[in-house]
């Protein structure tokens, strides 16, 4: 029997298997360059090794270009699966929140939020009465007041009396707007403010469950409510906050932080299977070549 017949492919197929073998090897190893002398030894480091920058920014831009580009992240982000977790999230903590017999306050003071929650409250106060204050100026609340006064004067007081003084009011017209602008500017702030703090106590004695029950009543649609607000947030703010997060420079950034065993490891997981395919791939075609070499 001619053990060439045998012994061709078999040698082929060793060779495949090892010549593969060692260029998937090559990728990865060996780590750093190597030098005999001033002679630098061809193919060191491997190729991944020595090409891991250019890597890392090919795979950061295809992931931050095509994988994870804002309008993939904003739809995944609006998508009727990501409202529906939302909804469900929110309606399992209103029901929580609905047997809590504790009031608002205690419930604000038990995660350590009092504090804060007491130093917005008079940012709003103050914010509110000013607002409302220059609201009841300029929308001219002062010369509604004295035209209302005037009319109702000369409908119901003597016909003498109400000529006099609807005269006296018209002359003194404008004397008494500016009065009652500065009263409005000097008293309103401190009214407002009072008013305001003594329904903002209230509300922190009332119960969590009956706050709830008042805000549920307010906005019996409340899922659609949210749902605009999360979109108006996510319209406005997601480019904002993506260009901050700078997707493409942190997985450029992770790459390059792998040490070169922890980048090998990684990439042999993923493609194991493949890699190994391939040692066999070249097996098979070096068995080939063999075999193909007795017949011609």
């Amino acid at each position: 029997m001619n053990l060439e017949i045998i012994t061709e492919p078999l040698i082929g197929a060793a060779i495949g298997l090892v010549t593969n073998g060692i260029a998937i090897k090559m990728l990865f190893r060996p780590w750093k360059a190597i030098y005999i002398g001033k002679f630098h030894i061809p193919f060191t480091p491997g190729l991944i090794p020595k090409e891991k920058p250019r890597i890392a920014k090919s795979i950061a831009n295809v992931i931050g270009n095509n994988l994870l580009d804002n309008e993939t992240i904003q739809k995944t982000l609006l998508s009727d699966e990501i409202k529906n977790k939302i909804m469900s999230a929110i309606d399992n903590k209103i029901s929580a929140l609905s047997s809590e017999e504790v009031t608002l306050s205690e419930f604000i003071t038990q995660r350590g939020f009092m504090e804060t929650v007491d130093e917005k409250e008079k940012v709003i106060n103050s914010s509110v009465s000013a607002f409302v204050t220059d609201k009841l100026i300029s929308s001219n609340v002062s010369a509604s007041m004295v035209d209302f006064a005037s009319e109702e004067l000369t409908k119901n007081a003597n016909p003498v009396v109400a000529g006099i003084a609807s005269k006296a009011i018209s002359s003194a017209r404008d004397s008494i707007i500016s009065k009652i602008d500065s009263m409005i500017k000097e008293k309103a702030p401190d009214i407002l403010s009072e008013l305001i703090d003594k329904e903002y106590e209230k509300l922190k004695d009332k119960q969590i469950k009956e706050c709830l029950t008042v805000i549920l009543d307010k906005f019996p649609d409340y899922h659609e409510y949210i749902w605009k607000i999360y979109i108006s947030l996510i319209d406005k703010q997601l480019n904002k906050i993506l260009d901050g997060f700078n997707i493409k420079g942190i997985v450029e950034q992770k790459i390059n932080d792998f040490e070169l065993p922890e980048l090998e490891k990684l990439i042999m997981s993923i493609m194991q299977k493949e890699l190994y395919a391939l040692v066999a791939l070249g097996g098979i075609l070096g068995f080939l070549m063999g075999l193909f070499n007795l017949i011609i």
